[in-house]
């Protein structure tokens, strides 16, 4: 089950999520993005630091 922490891109946020597939992941990302850190879009920069910390 994919995993993610803000923490593990250098946020200082407490945020984890985990789901049954990346898509569903990467929704919950975007969602949190959004609400938390007022990211209407996320930069892709910051989009692959996302990508290489998903825990598999």
């Amino acid at each position: 089950m994919p995993s993610f922490k803000c923490s593990d891109i250098g946020m200082k946020c407490g945020f984890e999520t985990s789901a049954g597939s990346q898509d569903e992941l990467m929704k919950r990302i975007a969602e949190h993005a959004r609400e938390a850190h007022g990211m209407t879009t996320i930069p892709d920069d910051v989009l692959e630091q996302v990508k290489k910390a998903i825990r598999p």
